[in-house]
Parts: C-alpha cells; structure tokens; sequence
C-alpha cells in the first residue's frame, strides 16, 4: 500500500510540472549584415585594391561569417570627371589598373553599385602633399605585459622630417608586409621520435641556416599624428613598432612603411581605430564600438556602412634593423634546431619558391 501511495504521488508530481509549462513562441530576427569597405588610393601608380564584404552584426547568437560582396560595380571619381572602373579579381577583391595613381591636389570619391541595384558613394577626400622623409631610425623598447615576470620587447621605429609651416597635416604610418631572415641551427637537428633505431638522437644537418620570409608584422598597430603641437617644427616621431617574438630579430629584418598623407576626417577614423585594435581588457579602455565610415546609402541614410575610402600622397620608407645594433632584444631567443626550410608559414606570413634565395631588392649594406 505503500509502494501504491508513492507512484500516486510521483504520477501527480510529474502531471503538476508539465501542466505548468507553456511553449513562449520567439522568433529571432536575423540582423540585416552590413557592408563593410577595405581600401584606399595612393599617388604611387600601381594597381590598387578595395576588398567588399558584409559583416554580420552583434546579436543574441552567432549568426555566420563575414562574406565577400561579388558581383558588384566599383568605381572612383575625381572632380574632373574621369571615372577608373574596377575589376573583380577574386571573389570581393576589385582592382585599379596597373597603372593608376591618384594625384595631388586632386579630389576622389568611390561609387558602389550592389548586385541588388542598391548605390553607396563615399564623402569626398582631396589628396594633400606629404612631406619627405629625410631618415628613418630605430631602437629596442621594453614594456610590460601580462606577464609580471617577463617584459615584452620589440623594436620602434621613428621617421625624421620637417613639418611643412603653412598647413595643418594629418599623418598615417601603414606597415607593409616585410621581409626578413629566419636564422636556424641545423646543426641540433634530432632524429624523429618515431625513428626506428635511435629516437631523438643527434642527427646533424649541412643545410640550410638562413632563409627570407615575408610577414605582415605584429602586432597590428595604427600609427597617426597631426601637427596641431607641432606644426613647422622637425620632427622625431615613431611611426611603426615590431614585437620582438624570439625568431624576427635573430637575423636582419626589413621594415617597409607606407608615410601617408590624410585628410582630417580620415584622421580621426584611423585614430579611433588604432584605439579599438589597442584594446587590452582593462578598465581604462574604451568601450567596444561600431565605427562609422564615410559611405552613405544612397536608398537608405539610416544604414551605416563600416570602412572609410581616402586618398593620400605616398612615399614609401624602408629601413634594414640588424640585430647586432640595438641595445637588447628578446631573451632566451627561440632556437629553430632544423634546415630552415622546414619552418612552417603562419598567418601572414608568404614563403616563397626558394627560401634561401633573398627577395630581389634585398640590400642591407646599403
């Protein structure tokens, strides 16, 4: 009789729980992904890239990848009418002619025909001069980093130039993929760990110690100043920083930076994108935010494209880091034990058809 009491009150329990529950009907609205916009033009005739995709917006769950835009018309203006039409070479990718170059004086802006017929154009930008740059120079910098016990270290590097008196200018340092040499010790090579007669044994290699590989450097960083508190005077200011991971630095390195001139309005972009890509976590940054480009809707103003399209003056600046001529770098420095060859190309980083053969500009003595 018991056991009869026990399943009754079991049975009634269960039957109180699942009368109590009601099916809430939610539908989640997908949030309609925006266009985003990557590229700019320089003075330097080459060909020139702007990359179309559509970046999903912050919502409850994830709702997928961001996608390239295809099949879309491009074009750039200038105020006195000629249009360069771009092509698409891979999907999203739209490329200028070999040979264009935007000019001095001169003021552009980017038309976008969606597939679906809808029309973007970005807010004019005029190309101001940028100033020579009489020498660039570098030196190792130490700072802290999560890790209390081990500082991070890395190189700076800092363009010399006089600012022009007679204009505000607004300046952007863009690194470019660099070249550098990847210094092994084949010499430790060791056998396999699944060798079949002497596992992880001495096994010394002839070749090779020194390869060159190409790297996008890191961190990302976005470099701007403008000359408000120093306009007309020289200046010493640091345009680029490479952190020292333990393998760039063994060998010699080849910066490559792009000293461009901005509008205003570009300016004030990049700045407030170096500060989102600076963020670290701590309770001084600034809160994580959508920044507004310079394209416009044509169909809908309430839409807000992310990206913005500017035109500069471009002078391209190199500069050779030997290892044997800063002050410190990173300790204990990551040894490579095999032929150089073997070393595995990472995210951003091109290997080339024969790494020991160096890029046909390479000139350190230079």
């Amino acid at each position: 009789m018991k056991k009869l009491s026990s399943y009754i009150l079991i049975l009634f329990s269960l039957f109180l729980i699942y009368a109590c529950i009601d099916v809430f009907p939610f539908e989640n609205e997908r949030p309609e992904p925006i266009l985003a916009l990557e590229g700019y033009i320089t003075t330097i005739p080459k060909v020139h890239r702007i990359r179309l995709s559509r970046a999903d917006r912050f919502s409850p769950d994830f709702n997928g990848l961001n996608r390239p835009e295809t099949l879309a018309k491009v074009l750039i203006k200038d105020n006195l009418g000629n249009v360069e039409v771009l092509t698409e070479s891979t999907a999203g990718v739209y490329l200028t002619q070999e040979n264009f170059a935007a000019k001095v004086g001169k003021t552009y802006n980017l038309e976008i025909i969606l597939n679906d017929g809808r029309r973007f154009i970005s807010r004019p930008e005029t190309v101001a001069p940028a100033p020579l740059v009489d020498s660039l120079s570098y030196r190792a910098v130490r700072t802290a980093s999560e890790n209390s016990f081990i500082d991070e270290v890395g190189v700076r590097i800092f363009a010399h130039f006089q600012d022009p008196p007679d204009q505000q200018n607004y300046y952007f340092w863009n690194m470019l993929p660099s070249d550098f040499q990847l210094v092994a010790e084949p010499e430790l090579n060791l056998n396999s760990p699944f060798h079949p007669t002497c596992p992880r044994c001495p096994n010394p290699l002839e070749c090779c110690r020194i390869c060159y590989f190409s790297e996008r450097p890191s961190p990302p960083n976005v470099n701007t100043a403008e000359d408000s508190d120093f306009n007309g005077l020289y200046q010493n200011i640091p345009i680029a920083y490479i952190r020292d991971n333990g393998l760039r630095f063994k060998g010699i390195y080849k910066a490559k930076i792009q000293h461009l001139s901005v509008s205003q309005n570009a300016y004030r972009h990049l700045t407030l994108i170096g500060q989102q890509v600076g963020l670290t976590g701590s309770v001084f940054d600034p809160p994580p935010a959508n920044i507004r480009g310079n394209l416009i809707n044509l169909d809908d103003p309430e839409d807000t494209p992310l990206g913005y399209f500017f035109a500069s003056d471009e002078i391209p600046l190199e500069t050779y880091i030997h290892p044997e001529r800063l002050e410190f770098v990173f300790r204990p420095q990551t040894l490579f034990p095999t032929d150089c060859r073997a070393y595995v190309v990472g995210i951003g980083i091109v290997r080339p058809n024969d790494p020991q053969i160096p890029p046909a500009d390479w000139n350190p003595n230079r």
